[in-house]
């Protein structure tokens, strides 16, 4: 995976305001583990990238080109 990937889903649980503690708790991994992930510190497996997106409620795709700088390229 991409260092784009971690970022993004991160980002996106930022802005769903969702917290990595529930997130980690529906994986069922320490918060701390789960925050690797987002940091890319830990290699990410297809079945637990389509599990963070099922918990994000996201598609996979939109977790691979989501651009959060497309959000505010109206807003100046």
């Amino acid at each position: 995976m991409t260092q784009k990937v971690f970022k993004n889903i991160k980002n996106i649980r930022e802005l769903k305001n969702i917290s990595r503690e529930f997130v980690a708790g529906e994986l069922g991994m320490s918060t701390s583990g789960y925050g690797k992930i987002e940091r890319g510190e830990v290699d990410l497996n297809v079945s637990k990238l389509f599990k963070i997106a099922k918990i994000l409620d996201v598609p996979v795709s939109f977790i691979f080109k989501f651009d959060v700088d497309t959000l505010f390229n109206d807003i100046k």
